[in-house]
């Protein structure tokens, strides 16, 4: 007998944004990491460079935003069934991250 669920997940691009969110993290991994690195190492006093220039301040944030956002795409394709209720959670999803972005430019 086939076992039927009430609900299986209405992503049908779960790979690619499984993929994407694997390489995101290992992205953020290394650039945080080389970024806290430099401004421990510049509080102590062994380097000049603090680590935070602005193309590794702008690679930040637009790396942590589609980690995060892509998180919540995720969840929500999984999670939520109705294509309405998805609609109006994508569309606060990208006002969401485009104000974030647009508050954050600043920082570079």
């Amino acid at each position: 007998m086939k076992k039927t669920y009430k609900y299986t997940g209405t992503g049908n691009n779960g790979t690619i944004a499984w993929v994407l969110q694997r390489i995101s993290a290992i992205v953020l991994f290394f650039v945080l990491g080389y970024h806290l690195y430099g401004k421990l190492s510049n509080k102590a006093g062994l380097a000049e460079s603090d680590g935070s220039n602005s193309i590794l301040v702008g690679t930040l944030l637009v790396f942590i935003l589609f980690h995060g956002f892509n998180g919540l795409k995720m969840v929500t394709d999984d999670y939520v069934s109705r294509k309405g209720t998805r609609f109006i959670l994508y569309f606060i999803y990208w006002t969401l991250a485009f104000l974030l972005f647009w508050m954050g430019r600043g920082l570079f």
